[in-house]
């Protein structure tokens, strides 16, 4: 009497609801595709689990950048009805943006994939002088927002690192100009001019 026997490991089912979805490759052709189906799914033998996947969900003032297998770059705003919750397509990485903090940004260690595009409060401390060559240590703190994200991501990779150090630069360009009896006399309209030279 011929009969065959089964070999292999035991598969383990995974439950795929609304919430959860499973990236799966086929070990023969290395083709992934994302299985979203509600069910309780287990791999056929030739197929593996490559990853169990949580919904990533935005929330209205969140954006995110997902980088496909070519490099292109898309952008998910929670604002948009569509684009709020997802599953990560096959061959697709959540970008993680690398931020400096500190009131002097010295450190380079703020990880973040979901981006506030709310405003932002900084503040900042750096030292300048003035023309007479006074040595100040300057405090602050400033508003900034968020306008354009694939921008962003294009022209800076320290996005606060880099607002801090533009505001500094100007900074310490307009209180050169100045002597420190002038500074102490006109810093708001220092601070204005900065402010308005730069919009």
């Amino acid at each position: 009497e011929a009969y065959e026997e089964l070999v292999g490991t035991k598969q383990v089912a995974t439950e795929i609801d609304g919430e959860t979805a499973v990236l799966v490759r086929n070990k023969r052709s290395g083709q992934q595709r994302l299985v979203t189906e509600r069910q309780m799914f287990v791999p056929h033998v030739d197929e593996e689990v490559l990853q169990v996947q949580k919904l990533i969900k935005l929330a209205d003032y969140q954006g995110c950048i997902v980088r496909g297998r070519d490099g292109d770059d898309q952008f998910y705003y929670g604002a948009n009805q569509e684009q709020r919750s997802f599953f990560l397509p096959p061959h697709s990485e959540m970008v993680e943006l690398t931020w400096s903090r500190g009131r002097r940004r010295e450190r380079r260690d703020l990880v973040l994939t979901k981006i506030d595009l709310r405003p932002y409060y900084m503040s900042f401390e750096f030292n300048t002088h003035t023309k007479d060559n006074v040595e100040l240590i300057l405090e602050g703190s400033f508003f900034w927002q968020i306008v354009d994200l694939p921008s962003m991501v294009r022209t800076t990779g320290d996005t606060t690192g880099d607002v801090c150090n533009h505001a500094r630069s100007k900074f310490i360009e307009a209180v050169s100009r100045v002597s420190l009896q002038e500074f102490m006399q006109e810093f708001n309209k220092i601070a204005e001019n900065v402010h308005r030279l730069d919009d």
